[in-house]
């Protein structure tokens, strides 16, 4: 399937959804330390299903014959205009907090801002997170961006078992080999400052394999694939709830996500494919808005109201619901225009007619990468 065949998979858009609430539960639990080991999940590795999808969604859609430094740009001019605005949004309000005495850590210097600014705080350059702390994964995907041709070139010149191998080599490489940046075994899972890239690199890359064995499954495109890729996904909810197994979390979201593209590509309209996309677009800014509303507004709010550990679920789920509004709004009123604006000017700026008509493929693309990432 050629990239002017991409759709929107909007079950996988649902599953960023729950992935981004996952996150934000994980980090909600720490407010208070008698809260019930059943919240005491493994909800952070959500984060590794998100490098997976990206991978997935971003080699789908990336044209075949895009070639050269021309269209190397404009993809990474798309590709920050997915990420920076809400980046650069969630690192002024913390700005703000840190400067109100609101922020929980004072380990946020002005040589931290700096790295947060240029997406380099996951790159091995500090010791500590600092400011937004779970940005640190928007820049371990900047790292995937800014290597993506050749990685693609990577799945291009070789057979996908040989993809798959080496693929599997690199999991078993940085999550279970000795290696100096990380003092133990599987510590790849648990990084985020300390090389937070390298985790997402085999990852990333795995949802490339994910895309190219997608478009082999013409034959097996057929309805009910779907409910068994979200079997597969709600089973995946259950293991990181109740276990910490990183290894067995990846096989299943790699599963998980390829089953559901496969079936839901049989359908002309998924059911409820506008409210699973609207849900799918709030997911971002859930993740990237999620600690500083903690900080500022849910974690007073449990102290004030003094409210028990065992009251932690309702309390959890009504954040979750005004988060999911807060992040609706702003993907609405600031974080679609803003990607919209930053397209426009790539691709035709204050170009002649002559150039803005060359730039309508560009544009097209466009349209379906925002709509299937």
């Amino acid at each position: 399937m050629e990239a002017s065949e991409a759709r929107r998979f909007v079950v996988l858009d649902f599953y960023r959804f729950v992935a981004a609430l996952g996150v934000f539960i994980f980090h909600l639990k720490m407010i208070d330390p008698g809260i019930s080991p059943a919240w005491n999940g493994s909800f952070g590795l959500f984060v590794d299903m998100f490098f997976i999808l990206s991978g997935f969604v971003i080699s789908y859609s990336y044209p075949s014959d895009a070639r050269g430094l021309r269209a190397y740009s404009r993809f990474m001019i798309r590709r920050i205009a997915r990420i920076y605005p809400l980046h650069l949004l969630s690192l002024l309000i913390f700005v703000v907090l840190i400067g109100v005495g609101m922020e929980r850590t004072a380990r946020s210097t002005s040589l931290d801002f700096l790295y947060n600014l240029l997406l380099l705080q996951a790159w091995g350059v500090t010791d500590h997170l600092s400011f937004n702390s779970p940005s640190w994964s928007i820049s371990a995907e900047f790292f995937c961006y800014l290597i993506f041709p050749v990685l693609m070139l990577l799945a291009r010149k070789v057979q996908p078992v040989v993809l798959g191998v080496i693929v599997a080599a690199l999991y078993l490489v940085l999550a279970h080999g000795h290696l100096p940046i990380w003092q133990e075994r599987s510590q790849m899972y648990g990084a985020n400052y300390d090389y937070g890239m390298l985790r997402a690199l085999p990852s990333f890359l795995n949802g490339i394999l994910l895309a190219i064995l997608f478009r082999m499954s013409g034959p097996y495109r057929q309805k009910p694939v779907v409910f068994a890729g979200i079997a597969v996904f709600g089973l995946s909810v259950l293991v990181l709830n109740v276990f910490a197994k990183p290894d067995l979390a990846i096989l299943l979201f790699s599963c998980a996500i390829l089953l559901t593209a496969i079936g839901e590509s049989a359908f002309k309209e998924f059911p409820g494919a506008r409210l699973l996309g609207r849900l799918g677009n709030t997911s971002y800014a859930i993740y990237m808005l999620h600690d500083a509303i903690l900080i500022a507004v849910f974690k007073p709010l449990w102290t004030w109201l003094e409210l028990r550990p065992d009251q932690f679920g309702l309390f959890a789920l009504a954040c979750c619901v005004v988060l999911t509004v807060i992040a609706d709004r702003t993907y609405a009123y600031f974080e679609n225009p803003a990607r919209r604006l930053i397209n426009r000017w790539a691709d035709i700026g204050v170009a002649s007619p002559r150039k803005a008509q060359a730039a309508e493929p560009a544009l097209r693309f466009d349209n379906t990468e925002r709509a299937v990432n």
